[in-house]
C-alpha cells in the first residue's frame, strides 16, 4: 500500500501530469500521430534539400511549398480516380487515411499546436493563407467522400434510377457536409448511414472548432 502511495505521489509530482492523466495522454496521441503524415514528410524533404542551412523564414517558405504541393497532387489523384473509374483495396484504405491525415493536419496545426494559441504577430497574408487552406481541406475532405460513395460504397447507397455517377456523389457529398437535402442519393444500409453521419461529424469539427480558430483578427496591413 505505502509502494502505491508513493507511485502515485510521484505521479501527482510529475511536472508533465500538471494538466491531468486524460490531457497527458491526449497531447501524447495528438504530438505523435504526425509522423504518420505524408504531409509532414513533404515537408521534411522540402528543407533537406531546398533550405537544410538557410534562416528558419526560409525554412518556412520550403515547407509552405511542401505543403501546397501536397496539397495539389492529393486533389489531382482523387480527381483522377472519379474520372478513371479507379476502384480497388489500397485506394479505399488510401482515401480513408487522407481523410484521417486533411483533418488531423488542420486541426493540430491551426487548434492544437502552441503557434495557434497566439494570434500575435500574424499578418494579412498567413490569415489569408490559413482561410484558403480551410476552404481547400473542407472542399477535399468532401471530394474523399464522394469517392467512397461513388464506388467502394456504391450499393450502400439508393440512386436515383439506379443509376450513380460523380455528379451525384458530389453533390450529395457536399449538400450533406452542409446538413442539406439531396434526393436523389440516400443511404440505404447500417454502412452508408455511418459513412453519412461520419462526413457531418467532420463537417462540424471543420466549420466550427477549426472555423473559429481559423481567422483570427490581425491589426496589421501588410
Amino acid at each position: 500500500m505505502k509502494v502505491s502511495f508513493l507511485y502515485i505521489e510521484a505521479i501527482l509530482n510529475n511536472q508533465n501530469m500538471k494538466n491531468g492523466p486524460i490531457f497527458f495522454i491526449l497531447n501524447i496521441i495528438l504530438e505523435n500521430l504526425k509522423y504518420i503524415s505524408l504531409v509532414e514528410l513533404f515537408k521534411y524533404l522540402a528543407v533537406k534539400l531546398f533550405a537544410r542551412n538557410r534562416s528558419n523564414d526560409k525554412k518556412n517558405t520550403a515547407k509552405r511549398f511542401a505543403v501546397d504541393l501536397f496539397i495539389i497532387l492529393k486533389w489531382i489523384l482523387v480527381i483522377y480516380l472519379l474520372q478513371n473509374e479507379v476502384l480497388n483495396t489500397f485506394y479505399t484504405i488510401f482515401i480513408w487515411y487522407l481523410i484521417y491525415s486533411n483533418l488531423y493536419t488542420y486541426f493540430y496545426y491551426h487548434v492544437w499546436h502552441k503557434d495557434s494559441m497566439s494570434t500575435d504577430g500574424f499578418l494579412i497574408d498567413r490569415v489569408r493563407r490559413r482561410f484558403i487552406t480551410l476552404m481547400l481541406s473542407i472542399g477535399f475532405s468532401n471530394l474523399c467522400f464522394a469517392y467512397l460513395i461513388r464506388f467502394p460504397y456504391v450499393s450502400d447507397f439508393n440512386w436515383s434510377n439506379s443509376s450513380s455517377t460523380n455528379a451525384k456523389a458530389l453533390w450529395f457529398s457536399f449538400a450533406n457536409s452542409l446538413t442539406a437535402n439531396y434526393e436523389y442519393v440516400k443511404p440505404q444500409t447500417e454502412i452508408g448511414v455511418d459513412i453519412t453521419i461520419l462526413q457531418l461529424i467532420i463537417s462540424f469539427i471543420f466549420l466550427t472548432l477549426i472555423l473559429g480558430k481559423s481567422l483570427p483578427q490581425t491589426n496589421s496591413t501588410r
